[in-house]
């Protein structure tokens, strides 16, 4: 089986709740041994996160940071890589171009998810940077899926709760929210929800959703387990 490196610290929790996802399909897929995962957490500085989710700026501050990483797992001996970060994947080609590994995107896994599934309209509940750069915007749109964003006034409540689970904070404090806001993308038009910031699954377990919810972080532990048994 090969060796899987974690880009962490994006949140905490998050990179956790990943580490023990994969575990989870390692066991139902009935394999004979756990697999081999190298964890780098990131320390990355408590300006940057809050300049980049609340504010959408300064994520390039974060290059340095992610490629030191990548390097860091490649060195160790992980065979491929992975960032549970919607928001840091706007730097994922700078991330590819400094290793020789491969790292999967989360951005490109879920499209082809979505596709495969006949998705043709989703609401984007995601980081203000991750709006800002139409990254979900740009790669859906190529896949003939349409988007549906938050009005303003939702989008900076969704920024405030990025941060508060980021740092920490039980979701449950924040599920109330998300459904109100999931509501109204729905009265606008969406079909679907897309989870497309990995630490909102953390607010989201229990979640009744007036349209179905898809969880960008569940397709991206998928594309793992299928890249960790392959050719097995």
């Amino acid at each position: 089986m090969k060796t899987l490196g974690i880009i962490g610290g994006v949140g905490p929790d998050t990179t956790s709740k990943v580490y023990l996802s994969v575990i989870d399909l390692i066991r139902k897929n009935k394999k004979k041994y756990y697999p081999s995962i190298i964890i780098y957490n990131l320390p990355w500085p408590f300006v940057l996160e809050n300049d980049m989710i609340i504010k959408g700026k300064n994520s390039k501050k974060m290059i340095p940071y992610l490629v030191s990483s990548a390097r860091i797992l490649e060195k160790a001996g992980a065979s491929f890589g992975i960032l549970p970060c919607n928001t840091l994947h706007k730097h994922i080609e700078q991330i590819r171009s400094s290793v020789k590994i491969p790292f999967l995107s989360i951005l490109e896994e879920t499209a082809l998810k979505l596709k495969s599934l006949g998705v043709k309209n989703v609401g984007i509940l995601a980081s203000q940077t991750t709006i800002k750069s139409n990254l979900y915007g740009k790669i859906l749109s190529e896949n003939d899926i349409q988007t549906v964003y938050p009005k303003k006034v939702e989008q900076r409540e969704i920024n405030k709760i990025i941060v508060e689970l980021v740092r920490g904070k039980p979701g449950r404090f924040y599920t109330k929210k998300i459904q109100k806001i999931c509501l109204s993308l729905s009265k606008r038009g969406a079909k679907n929800i897309l989870l497309a910031c990995t630490d909102l699954q953390l607010a989201t377990s229990n979640i009744k959703s007036p349209v179905p919810v898809i969880d960008t972080m569940e397709i991206l532990v998928q594309a793992t387990i299928r890249e960790l048994i392959k050719d097995l």
